[in-house]
């Protein structure tokens, strides 16, 4: 969003700058979701493992959603991408999250236990207690907002509340402090609040302050 002000070495200049800040402002136990698109990723991860340490990459996690695709000469854009690193990997918060299983999975609402036999070999065993699903993926896939839709504020960054409600829930406990220093129309702030987090939010820019505050 700053390409029409800033040379590409200015914008990493501004990134690395913020998160070196953001990294002496993490908790010990916390983690830090970077959203970023083709454009830049590939930049923007290398600044990452610098500030972070390539120790602390977690994941790269993949956001897919569908939209309106036409015939071009180049396969489809359908995805960004959230990198994700922790301050300190081992200590960071992290609440397993569990999607449905398939339909064609043989244990259906049943779990799956790993057990080691008397002949010293690890196997897995359908037990009675009911499922959780399956441990979550890194390839997300949730719809961008509704262009009608009751949660579209007109904000040209916003970002939907299942995805910000996705990262909330896996990497923080209620209580916790969550912070977004490029909050644009307020997502995080909003859903943190929903969810009995508390939270702090900063932007550059004064017309993201305003519609955070309205909302």
């Amino acid at each position: 969003q700053y390409g029409d002000i800033w040379t590409n070495d200015e914008y990493l200049q501004f990134m690395y700058e913020r998160l070196i800040l953001l990294r002496e402002l993490l908790s010990d136990t916390g983690s830090i979701y970077l959203h970023c698109d083709w454009h830049k990723s590939h930049y923007l991860r290398a600044i990452m493992d610098e500030v972070f340490g390539i120790n602390n990459f977690l994941n790269e996690v993949i956001w897919y959603y569908r939209r309106w695709n036409i015939a071009s000469t180049v396969f489809a854009g359908n995805h960004d991408t959230l990198l994700y690193y922790a301050k300190n990997r081992g200590r960071h918060t992290f609440n397993q999250l569990y999607i449905p299983k398939s339909e064609k999975s043989s244990a259906q609402g049943k779990s799956w236990k790993s057990v080691i036999g008397e002949d010293g070999i690890r196997r897995s065993i359908q037990t009675d207690e009911p499922t959780k699903g399956v441990p979550m993926p890194d390839m997300w896939e949730i719809s961008m907002i509704n262009p009608v839709g009751n949660e579209r504020l007109g904000y040209p960054t916003q970002k939907p509340e299942k995805l910000i409600e996705r990262i909330i829930h896996a990497s923080s406990n209620p209580g916790d402090l969550v912070f977004d220093c490029f909050m644009g129309s307020g997502t995080t702030q909003a859903v943190a609040m929903k969810l009995g987090r508390r939270f702090i939010g900063a932007d550059i820019n004064l017309g993201a302050i305003q519609t955070t505050t309205k909302r």
